[in-house]
């Protein structure tokens, strides 16, 4: 397995991956792949996994999106690029998000360290919930 930026050629795959989740994020994903702005995990020539940050939340860097086929969760692999990022932001505070409902995340950040920095009710019937760390 490897980490690399993501190119323009990965965007068919990147948005297959994508697809596994309920939200429409084609052209957000689409810019920020031309942006350099997403990571992708992949395994010979297949991407497993995507996250997608930059620094646009107040100038701080901020994890908005990270997905792993659906197939190969809960094997460590969100941990790995998040462990990408954290590292290209050495120095700095890391920031993310997840709404409460999603267990799994708020379980990813405890694991890494994350501390919980608030809460806005975004989607209706479930908050989102807000986490930084200091790297």
């Amino acid at each position: 397995m490897c980490i690399r930026t993501a190119k323009n050629v990965d965007v068919s795959a990147i948005l297959e991956v994508a697809h596994a989740t309920p939200w429409e994020k084609d052209e957000y994903l689409r810019r920020q792949i031309g942006l350099g702005h997403v990571e992708i995990l992949c395994e010979g020539d297949s991407v497993v996994a995507f996250i997608a940050w930059n620094a646009e939340f107040f100038s701080k860097p901020f994890v908005w999106l990270v997905v792993v086929r659906p197939d190969r969760r809960e094997q460590g692999i969100a941990g790995r690029l998040f462990a990408a990022v954290e590292a290209r932001c050495a120095g700095l505070r890391l920031y993310s998000s997840t709404n409460r409902s999603n267990v799994a995340m708020h379980r990813l950040f405890v694991r890494r360290g994350y501390r919980r920095a608030g809460e806005l009710e975004l989607d209706p019937g479930d908050p989102e919930a807000f986490y930084c760390i200091d790297l």
